[in-house]
């Protein structure tokens, strides 16, 4: 089942739905102001999308599609933007600035719980749009850190909660002597969210100049 965001039917439109189509198609140009509730409908799972220096948005968990390697939750907002998300790592989003899909790993990352002191090493290859660019590769290097990473944390994530998880942080290098800078790092922090653990903040980038705050809201359990 399909569950809209704010409500209503899909072509419905509000200051959320309007910021977050700015925000996603145009990187947040013109996009307007909207308030985040702190406890929105607790029928539905939210995930509160930003781009720096941006309003942010809110997107609603539409369902979720078995994977070997876990499950992928596929994320849209009020205008039918998606991201989806595998183990909390970016997997593919569609109505974006830019788009990526048939993202995989060889060999599979590591569950989060098992990452060692050395880290892992992994490749990663998707395709990207528009530009028609397709098996980009990248070597991938993950690794864990120790106590709070220096970002720019959104105020719905304070220090003092971001204390309480664990923190990764994942490396990315072109491959093959494709064109093209490399992706800022990814930052994953790891907590407990309704009683399970999982990637409850992220930072992840589509393009050097695209990068998504990705928060699972509202704000609950902290401590690993």
């Amino acid at each position: 089942m399909l569950f809209v965001l704010l409500g209503g039917c899909a072509s419905t439109t509000s200051p959320s739905a309007d910021s977050l189509h700015a925000l996603f198609l145009t990187g947040g140009t013109d996009a307007r102001v909207a308030a985040i509730p702190q406890q929105p409908d607790p029928r539905y799972r939210y995930l509160r999308v930003q781009v720096q220096g941006h309003p942010p948005g809110l997107l609603v968990l539409g369902y979720v599609d078995a994977h070997p390697l876990g499950p992928i939750e596929v994320w849209y907002s009020g205008n039918q933007e998606a991201i989806r998300l595998q183990n909390g790592r970016l997997v593919g989003s569609s109505g974006t600035a830019r788009s990526w899909a048939a993202v995989r790993f060889e060999p599979a990352p590591p569950d989060w719980a098992e990452v060692s002191a050395q880290g892992a090493s992994y490749v990663r290859q998707h395709d990207e749009m528009p530009g028609y660019r397709f098996a980009i590769q990248e070597q991938l290097h993950l690794t864990a850190w120790q106590g709070v990473p220096p970002l720019d944390l959104p105020a719905t994530l304070p220090q003092s909660t971001a204390q309480g998880y664990r923190w990764f942080r994942e490396s990315a290098t072109p491959l093959g002597g494709q064109l093209g800078a490399a992706l800022p790092d990814a930052w994953f922090a790891w907590g407990k969210d309704r009683g399970e653990y999982t990637i409850v903040y992220s930072e992840q980038c589509i393009t050097p100049d695209f990068c998504l705050k990705l928060q699972r809201w509202p704000l609950l359990e902290v401590t690993p």
